[in-house]
């Protein structure tokens, strides 16, 4: 078993390569965190099911979701798999050990978020012989619907980069499918701790006829929606961080890769329909209404780990990075959400502080 980041990776001069065996669907395994998104994730469970090649293993890890969503979900998955001639998925319980199958059904006793849930499923994953020849794991949100192509592109473009341990889709919105979210990844400003999707709001035609290795050298981190991760990327850093819950746990863990010698990559024919929050309501200011939507706990965790990023990886800059929150606070003011004012420096304090993990609900009043 891997342990989480709390035991940072020290920096490495030397760069990591990898051996020149290529990597491809069959040696990929995909994993999908559910919480209370049935529908959602049976939408990206028949978009898998169109790839044009067949990853090793799917693997669901249901964080405690409401017992309606998760026997939606997974009487759902049965449906699809007995249609396509498959197995049914198999139902675990954590500690489990699974059977030999391609299909499992992860359920967890308690919402551990999203870095949690991808990290039980890929324990499980990596302590499994089975799963030995599983090279890469496609670390997938359930409001996605991937374009059949999508993982064959992740697997050309590491191919193509054997500096690189992980890999980016082209990410586009739901509601405009030909506007571009992220082009892979993010840029992060360390005064400020804010991120920004590159090539965001550009068209899909631009994204696909831009020159990746120009993206890549302008991006610190993947957008977690959707990641292709090598196996030897976990065995190097460890698992994703839990200590942020949900946002910005894909910001440090890919600082964390960056750090031991992986540099990310971004797959332009990988595309990715995301729906954007489809467990959490979150909506980006990209979205069809034009106007960002976001709940008292996604404010507190957005700003709260975004302080806690800032700390951990540059302390330095940790006084611009919360004079910035007064612009967040401006920002609340202008749309009349005074009663946002005390959850906005509370989230900070607790960042400051190192107050991580799951939210009490009563610090979001």
């Amino acid at each position: 078993m891997l342990d989480s980041l709390e035991g940072r990776a020290k920096k490495r001069k030397d760069i990591v390569t990898f051996s020149a065996a290529d990597l491809h669907a069959a040696r990929c395994a995909v994993v999908l965190v559910h919480y209370n998104s049935a529908r959602d994730a049976l939408a990206c469970l028949r978009a898998l099911n169109a790839l044009t090649a067949r990853p090793a293993c799917v693997i669901i890890a249901d964080n405690a979701s409401r017992p309606a969503e998760r026997k939606a979900l997974l009487e759902g998955w049965q449906a699809l798999r007995r249609a396509d001639g498959c197995e049914p998925p198999a139902f675990l319980h954590s500690g489990q050990t699974p059977p030999g199958t391609d299909a499992l059904f992860l359920a967890l006793p308690e919402n551990s978020g999203f870095a949690g849930g991808n990290n039980a499923a890929l324990r499980l994953l990596l302590a499994t012989p089975a799963f030995d020849g599983v090279e890469a794991f496609w670390l997938l949100n359930t409001d996605t619907e991937p374009a059949p192509g999508a993982l064959d592109a992740l697997c050309a473009r590491l191919n193509a980069r054997p500096d690189a341990g992980l890999c980016g889709s082209t990410l586009c919105y739901a509601h405009a499918p030909d506007v571009v979210q992220a082009a892979g990844g993010c840029t992060l400003c360390p005064l400020t701790g804010r991120t920004s999707f590159l090539m965001g709001g550009a068209a899909r035609s631009q994204a696909l006829a831009a020159d990746p290795a120009a993206v890549e050298a302008r991006m610190a981190c993947l957008v977690g929606a959707s990641v292709l991760v090598r196996r030897r990327v976990l065995r190097t850093v460890g698992l994703l961080p839990e200590a942020y819950f949900l946002y910005y746990e894909d910001a440090a863990f890919g600082i964390e890769a960056r750090r031991a010698g992986f540099s990310p990559a971004w797959a332009p024919r990988s595309l990715v329909i995301h729906k954007e929050g489809g467990s959490t309501g979150a909506r980006g200011g990209g979205h069809a209404s034009s106007k960002p939507a976001r709940s008292r706990l996604m404010d507190y965790l957005a700003i709260r780990n975004r302080i806690y990023l800032i700390r951990s990886y540059y302390p330095g800059f940790l006084p611009t990075a919360l004079a910035s929150l007064a612009g967040v606070a401006l920002n609340r003011l202008r749309r009349g959400q005074t009663d946002r004012l005390s959850l906005i420096f509370r989230a900070a304090w607790h960042g400051l502080r190192g107050r991580m993990g799951r939210p009490d609900n009563r610090n979001l009043s």
